[in-house]
């Protein structure tokens, strides 16, 4: 009798753990794993050299979000600042955009420069896989 419940509560957990690791997989690695496959397309080649010549303007881009984030965070944030970094961001994502039109990729996907959403690319919002950077691998 002992041996028969260790054995159905051994198989009740691996299926437990088994349909919460599906679950993850399903609903928080779907948005993180497809942006990064839809902002390449078929060849990753540009993708990847788009990447490796953008990346000083993406580090500064996420260097002016931590700097808004940090400037949130004070007991009186100074929301000129604020408005000055967010105007900045907005402009390095206007230039990231042309620069990826000029590379001859698809501006309507995502690749780490905007938000993942059940529907697409948000490109207006920051965040991505569960409210984090949109997954870059």
């Amino acid at each position: 009798m002992k041996k028969m419940s260790v054995i159905v509560v051994a198989l009740g957990l691996a299926v437990s753990l088994l349909g919460i690791a599906n679950a993850g997989n399903r609903h928080m690695g779907g948005g993180c794993g497809n942006c990064v496959q839809d902002g390449a397309g078929a060849s990753s080649d540009p993708f990847r050299k788009f990447q490796a010549d953008t990346i000083d303007l993406r580090q500064e881009m996420m260097t002016k979000r931590f700097d808004v984030q940090r400037e949130n965070l004070k007991a009186t944030p100074d929301q000129a600042k604020i408005a000055a970094l967010q105007s900045e961001i907005k402009s390095i994502q206007a230039n990231l955009l042309a620069l990826r039109a000029q590379s001859g990729l698809p501006v309507d996907k995502c690749d780490g420069e905007c938000a993942q959403t059940m529907g697409g690319c948000d490109k207006t919002k920051m965040g991505g896989c569960g409210k984090g950077p949109c997954g870059q691998k």
